[in-house]
């Protein structure tokens, strides 16, 4: 027993080590370099875990400078773990350096310390303990570095050909086990206006509810709204500081000749896309969720950006098509992004496993459910989301003071342990 447990803490400190290692660094993407496509951070981050690998013995491979992964064993069907290192912007309203990695009471925060870093430092540690072990499977974690803003890193894994794992899963969202994932749709929406000077800005991504808002107005006057960030694909557990500011300057009597006003009616007025016509709940998946991410008003443009994410009952031409009826012929959409609806069925041999391993190690009854966030996992047909946010915690993810108590980060560490067991028995049965 003494053994287990000194093992248990030396495995918690590693994973603690690399974690606060990865939040250190500052993987917002930033202007491309050579080497670099999203920027310095996201590369530094890439390396750092590939010789993390490296060092333990892990066999490494890199796609480009997008995407990398790591191995152990040589034989049997492939099991993967997708992470990724890019984070969200940090924004504004810490009470904690979001580049720090502090550790108070128990608490690391930072950004990325639960979206999605925990993930890549949980996997890199479990699957070197591994390393010279002969293994009924292969045992890859994949490291990506554009999951935030439209997954080019795995879709250019996808593409490149390489082998499509059959078991696994991706650590990037909550326990017990999320089967299925909303489609979604990055749409641009845009149009020519006369703004007479007006000026307008709020959001810095699509996926994340705005926190701040401004307007400069032909006078000279500023305007600002603050909201609370979120989410994009939980939109109702934020504030919109853009659909603030967007009806204090409509009620104003300032709406660039009717645009804005538009903007409240059709964008702002709720939050599933029923003013565009596009809230078709199913019922796996619920009502349609949209997302104001972005507006920019600026030399006469005026453009938004959305986050529209959806079941089965609408395809996304039928979304794209709505969408451009409720706006007219004055406005431009454009579909920037698009993923695909992603439901694995229940009774799945890989989710029975992560389903045992999330109960025995818990005590808690394991339950499937789906989400409108978007993991890896949509690209990955055989994939499901698992943890590592445990039941009833809140890590404040794409919001202010990102943390994790380093209790659940071991606690999580127990539950993958036992579902790796569990994968690696399976494809053991697989092969007899």
């Amino acid at each position: 027993m003494a053994g287990a447990l000194c093992r248990v803490a030396e495995r918690d400190e590693k994973i603690l080590r690399l974690l606060r290692a990865l939040v250190r660094i500052n993987t917002e993407h930033a202007v491309p370099e050579s080497g670099a496509p999203y920027g310095r951070g996201c590369a530094r981050a890439l390396d750092l875990v590939l010789k993390e690998c490296e060092r333990a013995g892990l066999a490494t491979h890199r796609l480009d400078e997008k995407v990398a992964w790591a191995q152990v064993g040589t034989v049997g069907p492939l099991a993967a773990f997708p992470v990724h290192l890019d984070v969200v912007p940090s924004g504004e309203g810490w009470d904690h350096d979001p580049y720090a990695a502090d550790v108070e009471d128990g608490v690391i925060y930072g950004r990325g310390c639960m979206d999605n870093k925990i993930g890549a430092a949980i996997l890199t540690v479990l699957l070197s303990e591994r390393a010279g072990e002969e293994l009924p499977c292969r045992l890859r974690v994949i490291f990506g570095t554009d999951e935030e803003t439209g997954m080019s890193d795995l879709r250019g894994y996808v593409e490149a050909g390489e082998e499509l794992p059959s078991l696994g899963f991706v650590p990037d969202a909550s326990f017990p086990v999320v089967r299925g994932e909303k489609a979604r749709l990055h749409l641009r929406v845009s149009r020519a206006v006369e703004a007479h000077g007006l000026v307008v800005s709020g959001g810095s991504m699509v996926n994340m509810v705005p926190a701040e808002a401004h307007a400069t107005l032909p006078d000279g006057r500023v305007l600002a709204a603050e909201g609370r960030s979120a989410h994009g694909s939980t939109p109702e557990r934020g504030e919109n500081a853009v659909r603030t500011l967007v009806r204090e300057l409509v009620a104003a009597g300032v709406d660039a000749g009717g645009a804005l006003a538009e903007v409240d009616r059709l964008l702002c007025a709720d939050l599933t896309g029923a003013a565009l016509g596009i809230d078709e709940p199913d019922e796996a998946f619920g009502h349609t969720s949209l997302n104001l991410g972005t507006l920019e008003l600026a030399d006469d443009l005026l453009t938004a950006e959305l986050d529209v994410r959806f079941g089965s009952a609408l395809g996304a031409v039928e979304v794209v098509e709505r969408v451009r009826g409720a706006l007219g012929p004055a406005w431009k959409v454009e579909v920037v992004q698009a993923k695909p609806l992603h439901l694995v069925p229940e009774d799945d041999p890989c989710v029975k496993v992560l389903l045992d391993a999330y109960e025995r190690v818990t005590g808690e009854p394991g339950a499937c459910s789906v989400m409108a966030g978007g993991t890896y996992a949509s690209l990955l047909p055989a994939l499901v989301a698992f943890g590592p946010k445990l039941p009833g915690t809140h890590s404040g993810a794409h919001g202010v003071n990102e943390h994790v108590r380093l209790a659940d980060v071991s606690l999580a560490a127990d539950v993958y342990d036992e579902a790796i067991r569990g994968i690696m028995a399976l494809a053991a049965s697989r092969e007899d």
